[in-house]
């Protein structure tokens, strides 16, 4: 039931990404923050890989003219509704919201984004 009320939604809901804190992902998201939200985009891809997740979804954060890095993950009830459909070729638009957080109120960043089918 769960997973279908999350296929539902995806006609557009706006989530928080996951695994922000893991490696280096804190000084890239950081380093987002230079950037104007018109320079930023988010894509998203299957992590087949995974091994702590079979559903996992990477969030790929794209800055114009400057290159990508993996930011972090779907959650994992998002992702399950999500990776069956990028399996099966369908788009699940994303767009970049916002980051959150940040050292001037000595918190993690986060990372806002948007999802649409």
């Amino acid at each position: 039931m769960r997973r279908a009320w999350i296929t539902v939604k995806l006609r557009g809901i706006e989530t928080k990404a996951v695994g922000v804190t893991f490696g280096k992902r804190q000084v890239l998201l950081e380093r987002l923050t230079r950037y104007t939200a018109d320079n930023i985009t988010v894509q998203l891809k299957r992590d087949r890989l995974n091994r702590f997740d079979l559903n996992a979804v990477q969030i790929i954060a794209k800055v114009r003219g400057k290159g990508s890095a993996v930011i972090g993950y779907l959650n994992r009830e998002l992702a399950a509704a999500v990776a069956p459909l990028l399996d099966k070729g369908k788009e699940v638009q994303s767009s970049f919201k916002g980051i959150t957080g940040g050292a001037a109120y000595n918190l993690t960043y986060g990372l806002n984004i948007t999802l649409a089918v």
